[in-house]
């Protein structure tokens, strides 16, 4: 009787107080629940279930189209035999630009409901209803997570759950309206999409209704972070949209969407959110063009010209792409340099500290001003370089493997000598500025692998500017990668929240040595690709000559620093013969992917069939995730089989003429790059270069128009 106490005591106050029994879990940026609008459900009843996510300020989930990037939340609920679930209710969206990306979401709370059936000959008793939710939370970074729940509703008389029925309630009233009747026809004008609208909502025209803004349910109908220019006039409307990869070449579909506007109730402006469905092909108005139409050739077509933004926004671009380069898992061994560093700083000067904060970003400034100019010098002499390029000889690879792994010796000890190499790990005692200018040198080289999409934007805007203006944005990206480190030079109080020093400083110091060998295994799998088993036998030399030369010249004796000599010439000639290495022929075409050739692509595309190009290289980290994530998804598989599309691979691991001017036509700073060519014959569309499972379903979709 005791023990049956508490738990009659709950039911009871559940019942109370209308409350079903939920659970839910949190992850680290959102507090999600499954909350129902029901404590009792009747037999054939339908009422709501609903996700609700309590997300951390500043942060945003995903709508049912994420835009430029993200994933849209969702749901998946487990339910009892002969209970049904119906498709999720969104409310309006709104809009978060970061960089050149513009994403649609939701921030602080949101409540997603999907409707629920009983079936009329439900038992009556307690019935638990488990499910899972995945969502992206993002704000400079994303982070997937995801939660499993569990509720427990009773069949029998239908009764509120006034908690859930008010959080269900509000999400209905902040969803786009249905009942609220506007005629929509999307057709191409030009260069546009003339999006006409025609209904009572806009009887006051321009004076009362403002800030039109279309948010088509699909990804790829748009260009999300193209202007939407609008134009009202007593009765009708018409913004005029940038084509996306879906309508590029045709609108072969009809396309629904949540119209947003502002209208002017009295002296107020009230936000309008309204469900229209624009009927493909047709004006239901005569409107002129805006004022302000989109640029031609703006958004994700191919062609020349460099990306829709000014000078300003591309130098923004780029400072923002320099700083996510410090997340960037190429740049991982250099931060654990840094991260060494800043420990052993403790004990520095302010003004030294700072100075070698400066020399750090003069290092990275000037590698950036260096490798910029050289790739502009390149293509003004006719060359094809792009972005990266340097890690296309071997000798490069194959020096920059080596120096990780001197570094991760000398992080366990097996040698300390004060040269420049322990400066470069950035000893904060004696002469270090040239270590610390060298810092920054290596962390530029080794963050070329990494191409982040806001870094992609800014330098393809670089390579279509006078050479100032490109050395400019250079710069920027330099300043980006730079500037936690300078801050941290010129505000030793941040060095407070570190642990006080220590032993676990030469722990952590030996412990950075794994990450530097990791990077070292990494860079001799890139030059296997590049010139094949002549290459790792040469570097294995090499790293054994490194090895002997360092134990030799750790004795005082004549004969050990002969031996050391020794081992360094001979270190030197197994460098010198990697970079005589002839390049290796690259198995471009393996597995269900072709070899490409434009010849190749125009034959494919005579049968009628759509092609998928992926431009890749082996020192390319963005590529590789990619290929190990969207592109390997079984859905995407399925996809390009179910749609007969032809899979071709670029390799740009060795230098390669034909492909450098591919990626010059399309106004592309480097690899990835990804062509989806369609079936009917149409331009080529772009794909971004973090690709999704979404991005890439419907793009083949597109392709094969469907």
């Amino acid at each position: 009787m005791l023990r049956s106490f508490p738990a009659g005591i709950l039911i009871a106050l559940c019942l109370f107080t209308g409350l079903a029994a939920a659970q839910g879990t949190s992850g680290p940026m959102v507090e999600a629940s499954l909350v129902s609008e029901r404590s009792s459900v009747a037999p054939g009843e339908t009422f709501h279930l609903a996700l609700h996510q309590e997300i951390t300020p500043h942060w945003h989930t995903y709508w049912r189209n994420p835009g430029d990037s993200g994933e849209a939340t969702r749901l998946f609920l487990d339910l009892p035999e002969g209970w049904t679930v119906g498709e999720m209710a969104w409310p309006a969206p709104s809009t978060y630009r970061i960089g050149p990306l513009t994403n649609y979401g939701y921030e602080d709370q949101v409540t997603l409901p999907v409707p629920v059936t009983v079936p009329a000959d439900a038992e009556p008793g307690p019935v638990t209803i488990t499910g899972e939710g995945t969502w992206l939370v993002c704000e400079d970074i994303c982070i997937p997570e995801d939660a499993n729940f569990e509720i427990t509703l009773e069949v029998g008389e239908s009764a509120v759950d006034r908690q859930g029925a008010a959080l269900i309630e509000t999400a209905f009233s902040l969803a786009p309206r249905t009942d609220i009747a506007i005629e929509a026809g999307l057709a191409r004008k030009d260069d546009v999409l003339a999006l006409t609208l025609a209904g009572d909502s806009f009887a006051g025209g321009a004076d009362a209704i403002r800030d039109l803004y279309f948010f088509p349910h699909d990804s790829g109908v748009v260009n999300h972070s193209a202007p939407q220019p609008a134009r009202v006039e007593a009765g009708f409307a018409r913004i005029d949209l940038t084509p996306g990869f879906l309508t590029r070449n045709a609108i072969n579909a009809d396309h629904t969407g949540a119209l947003a506007f502002e209208a002017r109730i009295g002296n107020r402006w009230e936000r309008r959110v309204i469900e229209v469905t624009a009927i493909a092909g047709e004006e239901v108005n005569t409107l002129a063009a805006p004022v302000s139409a989109p640029a031609a050739g703006s958004g994700e077509g191919g062609g020349t010209s460099a990306p829709a933004m000014s000078f300003w926004q591309a130098a923004l671009f780029a400072l923002v792409g320099g700083l996510i380069l410090n997340l960037m898992p190429c740049v991982f061994p250099i931060l654990s340099m840094k991260a060494l560093t800043i420990v052993q700083k403790r004990g520095a000067e302010r003004a030294h500290a700072r100075e070698l904060g400066l020399i750090f970003g003069a290092g990275v400034i000037a590698t950036f001003l260096a490798l910029g100019g050289l790739v502009l010098a390149l293509r003004g002499l006719g060359g094809m370089e792009v972005w990266g390029f340097q890690l296309q000889e071997p000798w490069v690879v194959a020096g920059l493997a080596a120096l990780m792994f001197v570094i991760g010796l000398n992080f366990l000890g097996f040698f300390e000598i004060g040269t420049s190499l322990q400066s470069v790990g950035g000893h904060v005692q004696g002469n270090d500025r040239s270590g610390a200018f060298l810092t920054g040198v290596l962390a530029v080289f080794v963050a070329a692998p990494c191409l982040a999409p806001v870094m992609a934007s800014a330098l393809a805007f670089a390579l279509a500017q006078p050479p100032l203006a490109s050395l400019t944005i250079f710069a920027f990206l330099g300043v980006g990668l730079a500037l936690p480190f300078v801050i941290v030079s010129f505000e030793p109080r941040l060095l407070a929240f570190l642990p006080k020093p220590g032993v676990w400083m030469e722990r952590f110091k030996q412990f950075l040595a794994f990450p530097m060998f990791a990077t070292a295994i990494w860079l001799v799998w890139v030059l296997s690709v590049q010139t094949g088993a002549q290459g790792v036998l040469w570097i294995l030399v090499l790293f054994l000559a490194i090895s002997f030369a360092v134990w030799a010249l750790r004795s005082p004796t004549l004969m050990s620093r002969a031996a050391g000599v020794a081992g360094v010439l001979l270190a030197a000639g197994a460098l010198w013969t990697t970079a005589s290495l002839e390049p290796a022929a690259i198995a471009a075409g393996n597995g269900e992917y072709e070899e490409w050739s434009p010849a190749r692509v125009e034959e494919l595309r005579a049968e009628g069939r759509p092609v998928f190009v992926d431009f890749t290289a082996a020192w390319c980290v963005t590529c590789q995730v990619n290929k190990l994530g969207a592109l390997a998804d079984n859905r995407v598989r399925s996809a390009f089989a179910e749609n007969n599309v032809a899979l071709l691979r670029a390799d740009f691991t060795n230098r390669d003429p034909v492909i450098a001017q591919v990626l010059a036509d399309h106004g592309a700073p480097g690899v990835p790059f990804y062509l989806m060519y369609p079936a009917d014959g149409g331009e080529p569309d772009i794909l971004p270069p973090l690709l999704t499972e979404t991005i890439m379903i419907r793009a083949v979709e597109a392709a094969a128009g469907n």
